[in-house]
């Protein structure tokens, strides 16, 4: 009985423990764009309200079967996309994922789900094992990008 209760003690304090870490993160100005080539850049900025750094390690979104974390770096005067394992959110601050940058790249796309106007959910999960969810609304390819920072 006394290992039953234990148990029961450790699985309410890892799922209280990880929904106060996601109350911490609040993801803002969600957006995505198709390029020619049928897979999608996925951008906005996530604030981390604890003190501690939290790591995005993984996203899916609805409509599409593989999401990557990228980043560009810049080899021999060029700048490349490159996968990463994961992605640091400050302990109280700020990460900016934008075209230029930090950002998530979807793959084999429906779509239909990915026609312009539409939103698509996009979830993120941490290593805290907490995830969150938010709507990334498809804009148009090209001209008119909204402002990242």
């Amino acid at each position: 009985m006394k290992k039953i209760f234990s148990l029961m003690v450790i699985f309410i304090m890892a799922f209280t423990t990880g929904v106060q870490a996601a109350d911490n993160l609040v993801i803002t100005e969600p957006w995505l764009r198709v390029s020619p080539k049928k897979v999608a850049g996925a951008f906005f900025e996530i604030k981390n309200n604890s003190d501690q750094t939290i790591n995005v390690i993984s996203a899916t979104a609805q409509g599409s079967q593989k999401v990557e974390l990228h980043t560009h770096t810049l080899d021999n005067g060029i700048m490349r996309m490159r996968k990463v394992d994961s992605i640091d959110i400050p302990a109280n601050g700020i990460q900016s994922f934008n075209p230029h940058s930090y950002h998530l790249m979807l793959f084999r796309l429906d779509e239909a789900a990915f026609a312009v106007g539409n939103m698509v959910e996009v979830e993120l999960t941490f290593d805290n094992q907490t995830t969150l969810k938010a709507m990334f609304e498809v804009k148009p390819f090209g001209k008119n990008m909204p402002k990242t920072k």
